[in-house]
């Protein structure tokens, strides 16, 4: 009988072990994208302040690319579309995700100004 609650005890700290653990495994997984996506958008933003006001990359439009490093397994998707709002500014909106985690995404909007230069 004692071996019987004692087995089941142990039974149960285990299988809650392992729950606890999967689920931790699981949030840093989201959390590791999440931050993945937010660094490729935001050094994207960085690369697009340093263009010159009339780049190619820069014209009214959007565009799309997708983004594998080296050693990982995730496929990024980088959208941006630019727009202008005014006649010396634009609007420029960045979308990144995970090819596998679309509904999932980091949207980061930034605003070009001709006269500034910013």
């Amino acid at each position: 009988m004692e071996f019987l609650v004692s087995f089941t005890l142990v039974t149960l700290l285990i299988t809650g072990t392992v729950q606890i653990t999967i689920h931790t495994l699981f949030l840093k997984r989201n959390a590791d994208l999440n931050m993945k996506t937010a660094e490729l958008a935001s050094s994207f933003l960085e690369y697009l302040k340093s263009l010159p006001y009339e780049s190619d990359v820069l014209k009214v439009g959007s565009r799309e690319e997708s983004i594998k490093e080296d050693g990982s397994l995730e496929t990024f998707i980088r959208q941006w579309n630019v727009t202008d709002i005014a006649p010396n500014m634009k609007r420029i909106e960045v979308e990144c995700f995970s090819e596998n985690r679309r509904f999932k995404k980091t949207r980061l909007v930034l605003y070009l100004s001709k006269e500034l230069g910013f």
